[in-house]
Formats: structure tokens, sequence, C-alpha cells
């Protein structure tokens, strides 16, 4: 039993080593593989977001048409398998990264991948654009990636709260608003 956990050890070995990771700018031609790595990170986060190639797809074509130069991709053997996009927003003390999304398939999370994202990304919008912060949101449901971020040097925000509405609804009690 021993040796067979020593073989599959080695041999889990070799296979990272005969990975190759590598992080540049996003290409129109990735997002059909981004979106699909996207949907099945969702599926497995199971948060109640039921996110389907199309909808990802447009997702990630609005990400790179919006900010291209803020749009990295992991690619292992020259196969995308996650992304880092974000936006950028002048603000009174200088430019923000705003919103964005982080993803890497469940299969290569935990290895450093989100983190090699993250510094492409953090180094490009300071050196670019000078950036001051990076304004986003994530999930509290679970800890992952929240402590991720926490670690990083993000904190949770005591001035602000995340509001969203049905926009038909809104509409209709300004409309009506009595009812």
């Amino acid at each position: 039993c021993d040796l067979v956990v020593r073989i599959s050890l080695i041999t889990f070995i070799t296979f990272i080593h005969l990975m190759t990771l590598q992080i540049r700018l996003m290409k129109k031609e990735d997002i059909p593989l981004l979106a699909k790595v996207y949907v099945y990170v969702y599926k497995q986060l199971s948060i109640g977001e039921n996110w389907t190639i199309p909808a990802a797809k447009r997702l990630l074509n609005y990400w790179f048409t919006k900010q291209p130069d803020l749009a990295f991709v992991a690619l292992i053997n020259k196969k995308p398998i996650g992304a880092f996009v974000a936006g950028l927003k002048p603000w009174w003390d200088g430019n923000h990264l705003n919103d964005g999304e982080i993803f890497v398939h469940p299969q290569f999370q935990k290895q450093g991948i989100g983190t090699t994202l993250s510094k492409a990304l953090y180094t490009n919008a300071l050196q670019k654009y000078k950036v001051v912060s990076f304004d986003a949101f994530t999930f509290k449901k679970s800890s992952f990636p929240l402590q991720w971020y926490l670690a990083q040097g993000f904190t949770i925000s005591k001035d602000l709260v995340i509001i969203t509405g049905n926009v038909r609804k809104i509409l209709s009690r300004l409309q009506n608003p009595k009812s």
C-alpha cells in the first residue's frame, strides 16, 4: 500500500512538472474555451448562479471589449484554464480597478495560478494606469474565495453595502409610489 502511494505521488509530481503555465493577455479566440471553464467553475461553486456557455461568452466578450489590456488568461500547455479581468474607473483619489472576475478551473485551483494571474493584472494596472485601489465584491456564502482575498490585503468595507434590485419592480414603485 505504501509503495502504491509513493508511485502515485511520483506520477503526480511528474505530471505537474510536465505542465507549462503561461499568463498572457486574453485573445478573442480564447473566449469560447474560457466560457466553458467559467460555466464549470460556477457549477462547482453551487451558489445559485446558473451560467450557460452563451451567457459566459457574452460576459467575457464584454470584459474583453471594455478593457482588453486588463484581461489576462492562464494557459496550461497552451489551453486556457482561467482568467482575470477587471475594469478601470477614475475616482476622486486616482484610478480604481473595479468589479472584475477571476476564475480558475477547479482542477488547477490552489496551485498559485490565481495568484499569478493577480500579479500580472495588478502589475500591468499599476504601471499603465497608476491604480490606487481595487473595488470588488465576492461571495460570503463560503470562506473561499473571501479568505483568499483577505490574505492578499483586501478588507471588508465598513461603509459600503452592495445593493441590487429588479429594475421592473423599481420602476413600478417609482411610477406608483404608494403600491
